[in-house]
């Protein structure tokens, strides 16, 4: 979901740097891991624009990527409910950053897992949504890669700390219902792809 940022590095991994284009199998079993998180950052509802003029130059840019993905089952949609610094109540989809020599499909089924205790194995991927935000006066330039992945077992179980809620919703709901345009878009395609629409 376009939203925090989840680890103090930004870029391990990036878009033109990682294979990602196939399948992975699934996540693997064991307990969750428990990781000191930074906040989601500003979130696609935050995205401030790729900004232009003096001031944009002035701004030092950084880039971020995230993965995650579109788990289905049964025409519905694993969403979580992140807890967020600002304390706003809102449904997204399960995403975070890919780790030190991580690639990203399986840095987006780790995230499933982590977030929701799902295990997922990934189908194919979805697309890519790119926004804009200012953190700590940078502007931000963030990429997130989503899967359209197929669960394989487990029922939401959201971790208490960093999700709020997780829970199955239908395709149909998600596309209208999550909180942020490129997840919409990403739950809107998968949709098309799983109901023969495409």
């Amino acid at each position: 979901m376009a939203r925090r940022g989840k680890r103090g590095r930004s870029g391990d991994a990036s878009p033109s740097g990682s294979a990602g284009t196939g399948a992975a199998g699934a996540s693997g079993g064991g307990p969750r891991r428990r990781r000191r998180r930074r906040g989601r950052g500003g979130g696609e509802g935050r995205g401030t624009g790729a900004g232009s003029g003096p001031q944009a130059a002035r701004n030092p840019t950084e880039r971020e990527f995230s993965c995650g993905g579109v788990v289905v089952r049964d025409g519905a949609c694993l969403v979580i409910e992140p807890v967020r610094p600002d304390g706003k109540r809102l449904w997204a989809l399960p995403k975070g950053h890919p780790e030190l020599g991580e690639d990203p499909p399986t840095a987006a089924l780790r995230e499933i897992r982590e977030e929701t205790a799902v295990v997922a194995r990934v189908r194919e991927r979805l697309g890519e949504v790119v926004y804009w935000y200012q953190r700590d006066g940078k502007r931000i330039r963030k990429t997130v890669r989503i899967y359209l992945c197929d669960h394989v077992e487990g029922e939401p179980e959201a971790d208490g700390h960093e999700v709020r809620v997780a829970r199955w919703m239908p395709l149909a709901e998600a596309s209208r219902a999550l909180a942020f345009p490129g997840d919409r878009k990403m739950a809107s395609e998968a949709l098309a792809r799983t109901t023969g629409g495409r």
